[in-house]
């Protein structure tokens, strides 16, 4: 049974490898490669345990050890491929390479191992030999929780920057790969709980419940991955924008240098509040940091300073605000009547019902449904 779903196991990792790298839909490219790669380092992973679960191997041989490279490559390889979702044109650094340097060192005591012949001692000290797998096994385990761990951190800290300069995140936010890395963390931790305790050697019903989770992790991973969408593609002015509002934003606790003075943040400030009221540009979906400076015609860094220290707000808390409350006004409009509540949160710039009745909740302590209820009488309520 246990081999039966290892071979599962397997055989699903090594052709979602393939579709990954196959990129059909032909979205973030390069972060894929790298994504793929690691799909691929858990199917080595799989097929060396299969290997030797099935005693195809009757002792350990340089197959297994060529294989057991991957253990030490997935963590990075991971890391990476979370990088460049992250940061899709981010060039490859000289010090990138020192994320791989155990797996460099045995490769080259591999290598050694193959030109120089060590005849095999007569008698093993099974003491010794059982330390230096539980070395091996805590450096793999160490790893791949850190990465994961620094995979979440430079997910969280993108999510948060989203809300500098677009005022709906659900095309371009990485939740979906939270939940990998999520996932991912977890199987990881029950792969250390299984080594640590040799419950899998003990126990035949949890050797089979955490093959199941595996297989279930990779079904999941699978789900989320195929997904995915592309990136909106930001040109090289707007790039060097948002890294420097960025940068900003990090250190606004290190008195932050003025960018315009208390004059003209003022002038700026009430000529934003004007634009906003009488065009209305929130009611575009798509409004971006940078198409509101261009209507200002100011720059977005500037605009960005304006709203975060003359409103107090981000750039996303400031446009939906600017949305609910016409979606306010909408819904207690008789004209309106005829609008779902969900045909409304389009109108007015949203494009989830979820993000709508979130923000509307946050921001008026109601959800949609019973602010209408307050605020009209109940012969015109449509939700």
């Amino acid at each position: 049974m246990d081999q039966l779903i290892s071979f599962f196991v397997a055989g699903t990792t090594l052709l979602l490898a393939f579709l990954i790298f196959a990129n059909i839909n032909q979205v973030n490219s390069k972060a894929n490669r790298w994504f793929g790669s690691f799909i691929l380092c858990i199917f080595f992973i799989q097929f060396n345990d299969l290997l030797e679960k099935t005693e195809f191997l009757k002792m350990r041989t340089l197959i297994n050890d060529w294989l057991g490279i991957t253990d030490f490559i997935i963590a990075p390889v991971f890391y990476f491929s979370v990088i460049y979702f992250v940061q899709p044109d981010r060039k490859w650094r000289a010090r990138d390479n020192f994320h791989f340097a155990f797996v460099f060192i045995m490769l080259l005591l591999l290598l050694l191992s193959l030109l120089i012949e060590v005849p095999p001692p007569k008698t093993v000290d099974k003491k010794n030999a059982d330390i230096i797998i539980n070395v091996f096994n805590l450096i793999f385990y160490l790893q791949v929780i850190s990465y994961c761990i620094a995979a979440c951190r430079k997910i969280v800290a993108y999510q948060k920057n989203l809300l500098l300069y677009s005022s709906n995140t659900d095309a371009i936010n990485l939740k979906w790969l939270q939940r990998v890395v999520i996932c991912v963390l977890f199987l990881a931790v029950l792969w250390l709980i299984d080594n640590v305790f040799k419950l899998a050697k003990t126990n035949v019903f949890f050797d089979h419940l955490a093959s199941l989770i595996y297989l279930f992790g990779i079904f999941f991973i699978a789900y989320f991955s195929l997904k995915q969408k592309e990136f909106f593609q930001f040109n090289k002015k707007e790039k060097e924008d948002i890294d420097l509002i960025i940068n900003e934003t990090s250190n606004l606790e290190l008195n932050r240098k003025k960018i315009v003075s208390e004059t003209d943040l003022q002038e700026i400030k009430s000529s934003l509040i004007q634009l906003m009221e009488n065009k209305k540009p929130f009611l575009d979906a798509e409004l971006s940091l940078f198409k509101l400076a261009s209507q200002l015609d100011v720059s977005s860094h500037t605009l960005s300073y304006i709203i975060n220290q003359g409103c107090n707000e981000n750039f996303y808390q400031f446009i939906n605000r600017y949305r609910i409350e016409e979606a306010k006004k909408m819904i207690q409009d008789p004209n309106m009547k005829h609008l779902s509540l969900i045909g409304i949160a389009f109108e007015v710039g949203f494009n989830s019902k979820t993000v709508f009745n979130t923000t509307f909740k946050k921001m008026t302590n109601q959800t949609p449904s019973e602010f209408k209820k307050a605020n009209l009488p109940m012969s015109q309520i449509v939700l």
